[in-house]
């Protein structure tokens, strides 16, 4: 199955982790995310193919990538941690001070929980990591920033995207091409951060 997907193979001879990178330069093209020497955290980062076209884009910002996973990936600062954790925080809040970052440009997560095959509890435990990232985000992201969540459409998809957009001029969902046939999988983009407060 994965030798025919023409996502995998070009994210193998393009020498990305993943064929999820192809998902954030969609978003990239059609919402223009990311600028040379922008500050980058990326959340559940593993395999590492966000965080490698990230790192491309930004060129001389820095990436931070977290997940609880390893990340082989080169030229980004590596967190190995749980988000939900404050140790985490404190983590990614060392890493700032060391790289003189006081806030992010730009905020994502291509996180998935573990899928039981239950639509309506992988929604929930989807719905709980998005909510996550997203209050790390009213913590960390600069004003003016960007957020990028993956989330599996569900009931409370609508009520999240309310609450979240109160803090952003814009807004949408979006479902990239790579997105493989019949995945829940949806994209929260939102831009120019308001921290209201």
């Amino acid at each position: 199955m994965k030798r025919q997907d023409y996502y995998y193979r070009k994210a193998k001879s393009e020498n990305y982790r993943s064929r999820a990178v192809y998902k954030l330069k969609y978003i990239d093209e059609k919402f223009y995310i990311f600028k040379k020497g922008m500050n980058v955290l990326d959340l559940g980062a593993s395999p590492g193919s966000w965080s490698q076209y990230a790192k491309e884009k930004v060129i001389d910002g820095k990436v931070i990538s977290v997940d609880l996973n390893n990340i082989k990936v080169n030229e980004i600062i590596k967190i190995k941690g749980d988000i939900f954790e404050e140790n985490t925080l404190k983590e990614i809040e060392n890493e700032m001070s060391k790289s003189e970052i006081k806030k992010f440009d730009i905020i994502m997560s291509d996180m998935s929980p573990k899928i039981s095959g239950i639509k309506e509890i992988d929604h929930m435990k989807s719905m709980d990591l998005a909510k996550r990232v997203f209050e790390i985000s009213k913590k960390y992201l600069e004003e003016g920033g960007s957020l990028i969540i993956k989330i599996f459409k569900g009931q409370d998809l609508e009520e999240f995207k309310r609450n979240v957009e109160k803090y952003f001029d814009f807004c949408v969902f979006t479902t990239p091409p790579a997105s493989r046939r019949g995945s829940r999988e949806t994209y929260l983009v939102c831009k120019r951060f308001k921290n209201i407060e």
